[in-house]
């Protein structure tokens, strides 16, 4: 899965990638479900989460905050390096939880 991945030498592009697998994976969580189940959370980097929160909450899907593998994702902070996920986009904030939690695409 590419949430596991080593994300050491990854570009913005790279990460806005990633963005979009959790998003339809979250997005589409009634057919997703087992996948969801069964990821966990201390293989996931830091930016993978803080991206996975903001997705849940754009969505309002905090009852995904309920799944015991997902709990702990609700204690997420905000990265303390900014995190671009498109270099090709002009600079924007965008949603405010992305914002809030120091991603910008």
């Amino acid at each position: 899965m590419p949430y596991y991945e080593n994300q050491k030498n990854w570009t913005s592009n790279d990460f806005y990638c990633l963005h979009r697998y959790l998003h339809r994976m979250l997005f589409y969580y009634d057919k997703r479900i087992e996948e969801i189940k069964a990821i966990e959370l201390e293989k996931l980097s830091i930016e993978t989460k803080v991206i996975m929160y903001c997705i849940i909450k754009y969505y309002n899907l905090d009852f995904l905050f309920n799944l015991d593998n997902l709990k702990e994702l609700k204690n997420c902070k905000p990265l303390n390096i900014p995190l671009i996920l498109d270099e090709e986009i002009p600079v924007s904030t965008g949603n405010d939880i992305y914002k809030k939690m120091n991603i910008i695409y």
